[in-house]
């Protein structure tokens, strides 16, 4: 399997050329336990349904030649955006992830993200994946894929619905910080030596060959197009604007400034049925 590989490889990267450019197209979708809203009525259960099918699927664009990539999320119209709704994107998938620029030759990135307002450049080290090849080969579109594997942890959070009441002329209690859980899941991806870059969605690469397809238990992420050399040319340009810090680093600021609107929070929007959801990070 790996001599195959090797030779596939060798045969791929002699047919493009230093310059080549592609441009690869994504969508996503995410598997969400809807037995919480069981209780509600129909027709507000209907409601909640598209509201989280809509925030659970989502379009990507990774632009890539053969030393770096840029994945961003497709922008879209949201009427409910500026609406003062409930916000189920960052409920069910957490917060955006934001534009992810990857140096394939420094095996380092840049995610650009937005929080509370300000923009940061989380600027690190790419992950060191293991990846297994399994030898499972299938077509994805006009490519021969092949399948590798690795195991990793995920962080989950756990939030209560519970409602909090307080008597009569008193306020209700905050919000308890949400319990996290970490369990281990298997990644699976399909890539295509036919194409040569060692990258794919989010900060997912490090295989020889574009990453066509991911998924897990709970999300699967699918190239629907592939345009090779396309006739406008996209620079990939790595994010400059905004605080640059560390992963790490944001992690704390964030888990700061959640415990601080945790702090705020004055215990209106905490009635719920009791219930708890699963949001993964």
């Amino acid at each position: 399997m790996k001599k195959m590989l090797i030779i596939l490889c060798f045969m791929a990267f002699s047919g493009f050329s230093q310059d080549f450019q592609g441009k690869a197209y994504y969508m996503s979708k995410m598997n969400v336990n809807m037995d919480w809203m069981k209780n509600l009525p129909p027709d507000r259960q209907a409601s909640v349904r598209a509201s989280m099918k809509k925030a659970t699927e989502k379009n990507y664009i990774l632009n890539f030649n053969s030393s770096a990539s840029f994945f961003k999320e497709e922008e879209r119209l949201d009427p409910n955006a500026q609406g003062g709704g409930f916000n189920w994107q960052q409920f069910v998938t957490g917060p955006a992830q934001g534009d992810i620029y990857r140096d394939i030759q420094s095996n380092t990135y840049t995610n650009k993200k937005e929080l509370f307002g300000k923009i940061f450049l989380i600027k690190d080290s790419l992950p060191k994946s293991k990846w297994v090849m399994t030898g499972e080969t299938k077509q994805i579109g006009i490519y021969n894929a092949y399948k590798a594997t690795i195991s990793k942890e995920v962080e989950e959070e756990v939030i209560s619905f519970q409602r909090s009441r307080g008597r009569q002329g008193q306020r209700p209690s905050p919000p308890q910080p949400p319990e996290k859980k970490i369990r281990k899941v298997v990644m699976s991806a399909w890539f295509t030596p036919e194409i040569p870059v060692s990258t794919g969605p989010s900060l997912y690469g490090g295989l020889p060959g574009l990453i066509l397809e991911l998924n897990d238990d709970k999300m699967t992420i699918l190239c629907t197009k592939v345009v090779l050399n396309p006739k406008e040319k996209v620079k990939i340009k790595e994010p400059s604007k905004g605080k640059k810090v560390t992963s790490v680093e944001f992690e704390k600021i964030a888990e700061d400034k959640a415990e601080e609107m945790r702090n705020r929070w004055d215990g209106r929007r905490s009635r719920g049925s009791g219930r708890a959801v699963i949001i993964r990070n």
